[in-house]
């Protein structure tokens, strides 16, 4: 019997496995064209289906329209401005978790950070060194506010932090750009910037491979003692420091996972609270502005020590969020609101406390571009605000980071 079993049961598996694998063949090969028109055909079928609601906020019919609008034009179109289309159709949707993933191959060797003042250079390489902490504001001629425009309906725009963390990225990005038709290539363009006396120059940028940029920036990135907390050991998930003269004890929680190279979550938590019980401590930092997310589950002891500490008032308990706090961050940063007495400080976070997530992924057969979908809605509000906003705004200015100072952190010094 039970050989009979085992023998239906690889029939079964057996039967599956050809079944599925000649379900996505129909997808796959023939000219650029077609590989397109069935990527495009693969997303109308299996998005709707692998999402927990596709359709909260486009309805069904513009969704199809706009996916046969775009295979329709696959013959007139280059693949960057097939993809830009992508992004734009998969931002549509409305849900910060459910996006398009393409390794970017080909970029302009700078990184921006959106500032207060506007978008500036905080990274280059030596090639274009004339340009590091200038302020970007053209790029082929075009206004970096036309740019920006441009660049905003593949982006879910849901408030302006989901603006300043994502079009940085999107400016750096060849293939993007030349897709949004703001340059006529993906092999060099011109950058227009603005010097800290008000004098405008032009610099001609070639992109480079990803991989070639390996080691070339001026700005290698770690971060030593002469900076802001905030940005060092960034490659940690989790790290805290005293600050003695203050009795702060200020905690970094960059990532909602274990981190494979310090020690576990469990660990490190009990370790942190044990020195909080033994040293004086006046302020409880927790710095999540640069947490995107993980597993909201590991916060929850130190929540749960902190409601019975006399450090749970809004004098001495701070939380810090930012435009990268992010999914199970959100979550934690509800959490802490709901059921502590802290003072929330930063900024406004990109992504909304009540959101879907639980993200899985599929592949398109031909270009092998990644789809993240939702699997599940996180409720963690009763309000329904498309940001988590805290009770202090503060936002970074180029000053404060030429001067590597954090006016987040001073402002809890002083208060």
């Amino acid at each position: 019997m039970n050989k009979f079993i085992k023998a239906n049961f690889c029939f079964i598996l057996i039967y599956l496995s050809i079944f599925f694998t000649s379900c996505e063949s129909q997808y796959l090969g023939g000219d650029r064209n077609t590989k397109w028109i069935k990527d495009l055909n693969y997303i109308q079928k299996s998005l709707p289906k692998k999402h927990v609601n596709l359709f909260f906020k486009i309805n069904e019919e513009k969704f199809n329209n706009e996916l046969t609008t775009l295979k329709n034009s696959v013959y007139k179109l280059n693949d960057d401005q097939i993809l830009s289309g992508i992004y734009k159709i998969i931002a549509s949707i409305g849900d910060t978790h459910t996006s398009l993933y393409k390794e970017t191959s080909i970029i302009y060797p700078i990184q921006f950070y959106y500032f207060k003042e506007g978008i500036y250079v905080v990274n280059t390489i030596p090639e274009y060194k004339k340009a590091l902490y200038t302020k970007l504001i053209k790029i082929n001629g075009v206004n970096i506010e036309t740019v920006q425009k441009n660049i905003l309906p593949l982006i879910v725009n849901e408030n302006s932090a989901v603006i300043k963390k994502y079009i940085p990225k999107y400016l750096t990005n060849a293939e993007i750009l030349h897709g949004l038709n703001i340059t006529s290539n993906v092999k060099n363009t011109l950058f227009t910037f603005e010097n800290n006396q008000g004098e405008a120059f032009n610099l001609n940028i070639n992109s480079l491979n990803n991989e070639d940029l390996h080691g070339k920036f001026i700005i290698k990135g770690n971060f030593d003692t002469s900076y802001p907390l905030y940005m060092q050991k960034s490659n940690l998930n989790y790290w805290y420091k005293y600050i003695s003269e203050e009795k702060i004890l200020y905690f970094k929680y960059n990532k909602c996972q274990e981190d494979d190279t310090s020690k576990t979550m469990e660990d490190f938590t009990g370790d942190m609270l044990k020195f909080m019980n033994t040293h004086i401590v006046d302020k409880f930092v927790i710095d999540i502005r640069d947490n995107s997310g993980g597993s909201d589950k590991y916060i929850n002891p130190i929540i749960d020590w902190i409601k019975n500490k006399e450090i749970n008032n809004k004098t001495h308990l701070f939380v810090i969020v930012g435009r990268t706090t992010f999914s199970s961050a959100i979550i934690n940063a509800v959490t802490l609101r709901k059921e502590t007495n802290a003072t929330f400080i930063g900024e406004e976070t990109s992504g909304k406390p009540n959101h879907y997530g639980s993200v899985k992924s599929f592949t398109l057969p031909n270009s092998k571009i990644e789809i993240q979908y939702s699997t599940q809605f996180n409720k963690t509000s009763t309000d329904n605000k498309n940001t988590f906003i805290p009770d202090k705004i503060i936002e970074i200015s180029i000053k404060d980071y030429l001067d590597k100072e954090d006016p987040v952190l001073n402002y809890i010094l002083k208060n």
